[in-house]
């Protein structure tokens, strides 16, 4: 009797618990989605919420709201619902092109003080408007599409790791600049286009998802990236150029300091163990001699890459290798603006070894 009378206890505890998250769910609106755009007249600001219907079933909707100010964002979409905001399942800020390149910092420091922001928040770049973006994912009823497809693209791709905590140690750190994913809508769908790249919270450039394998390679251990790499082939009798298409199954690199006056010196030495896959048809994957000189090829063109990478970096005066910090972990006298006067002028000396660990036929 005592026993079933506990039993009884537990079950009632279940079910008023079950009743009151029900309630507290169909009193809210929960955003899953913030976008910010520049308009003519200030910003314009977008939330993807989800309302709740029944049982397991929500349904999107974009809010939109304009004013001189990107402060207030929510309490202005608040007025707009007939239940209130929950911030606490926000998984993705998505900045417009040109919003960007104004500057993300008032929007950067509300997330740092705002104690409900959860850490696996992702920040992001459109090319174009943000909001339209959270146009498309709404058509899509999928909430976190987009903070899935980044989290999809650092574990099976070309993406670096990224979530809020990296963006703001990028952002807040001296020697080194913050990176995002720059999406855009291509024949009717939401694709990773590569990163932009920042100057303090300022977007300056674009790169490709080719290169932001490099960066990948350069700031982490990086798996399960892919490159395609031109080599030398056959056909028909004639020279031409066919490529082998490698998949990262492990990386590392080391950053040796050779000078840090007046001119910062700096090797980068990478190994990189990877797969072949969609080789060509005179690649004979039996021999170790072709293997050996597939390695050489793929290490010198990875070398050359990389070096242009650099160049690219340099020439637009952004560091989202963190070059500045690392020279900063060797001096007692460095200043952030003198550095920033000698960026260009680094001496990066850069050394790839390529190791061919297994091969996968096309």
């Amino acid at each position: 009797m005592y026993r079933k009378k506990i039993l009884l206890v537990i079950i009632l505890c279940a079910v008023l618990s079950a009743c009151a998250n029900q309630k507290i769910v169909n009193e809210i609106v929960l955003v899953h989605a913030i976008s910010f755009d520049t308009v003519a007249n200030g910003i314009k600001s977008a939330a993807l919420i989800a309302n709740f219907r029944e049982q397991g079933k929500t349904e999107l909707q974009v809010l939109h709201t304009e004013s001189n100010s990107n402060n207030g964002t929510l309490p202005r979409l608040n007025e707009r619902t007939k239940d209130p905001l929950e911030r606490g399942q926000l998984r993705m800020v998505l900045f417009g092109k040109t919003h960007a390149e104004k500057g993300t910092r008032t929007e950067i420091h509300n997330l740092l003080r705002d104690p409900k922001i959860s850490s696996r928040l992702q920040l992001g770049v459109a090319d174009g408007d943000a909001s339209d973006v959270l146009e498309f994912i709404q058509k899509f009823q999928e909430p976190i599409f987009l903070s899935d497809m980044i989290e999809q693209n650092m574990i099976n791709g070309n993406l670096p790791l990224l979530n809020l905590h990296e963006s703001l140690f990028n952002y807040y750190g001296e020697g080194r600049d913050m990176f995002l994913p720059y999406f855009k809508i291509d024949h009717g769908e939401v694709i990773i286009d590569g990163l932009a790249l920042f100057r303090s919270d300022q977007k300056i450039i674009e790169i490709s998802m080719k290169d932001a394998f490099l960066l990948k390679m350069l700031i982490q251990n990086s798996k399960n990236g892919n490159y395609m790499v031109p080599v030398a082939g056959k056909a028909s009798n004639k020279q031409v150029e066919d490529f082998i298409f490698l998949r990262s199954m492990h990386s590392k690199t080391n950053y040796i300091v050779n000078k840090v006056n007046p001119i910062p010196s700096i090797l980068i030495r990478l190994k990189l163990e990877t797969e072949l896959q969609d080789v060509p048809d005179w690649v004979d994957l039996r021999s170790e001699e072709q293997l050996t000189q597939l390695e050489k090829t793929m290490g010198s063109y990875l070398k050359t890459e990389i070096e242009k990478f650099l160049s690219l970096l340099k020439e637009n005066k952004v560091d989202p290798v963190g070059l500045g910090d690392l020279v900063r972990s060797r001096s007692k006298e460095w200043s952030a603006q003198d550095f920033e006067k000698i960026y260009q002028e680094i001496e990066t000396t850069v050394s790839v070894q390529v190791k061919i660990v297994n091969t996968e036929s096309a």
